[in-house]
């Protein structure tokens, strides 16, 4: 079963993630650096890529993991 989570919408909107280290357990890598230019660019107004708020949803299904195959 997919589950929406408005995660997204306040890991993208939280001011106090960008005031310090938003990802701080992970190494300086480029897929750090990846997201945190993703999430940069989708909430800045004015940014080509910009995304509003409401529109911010995260879909997420048990890391791919089935649980009704499980059984």
């Amino acid at each position: 079963m997919k589950v929406i989570i408005p995660f997204l919408l306040w890991l993208l909107v939280s001011p106090v993630l960008f005031a310090a280290d938003s990802l701080p357990s992970w190494n300086d890598t480029a897929p750090k650096k990846a997201i945190v230019a993703f999430v940069e660019r989708v909430t800045t107004p004015g940014s080509a890529d910009f995304v509003p708020a409401p529109e911010r949803i995260a879909t997420f299904d048990n890391d791919g993991t089935r649980w009704a195959e499980q059984n």
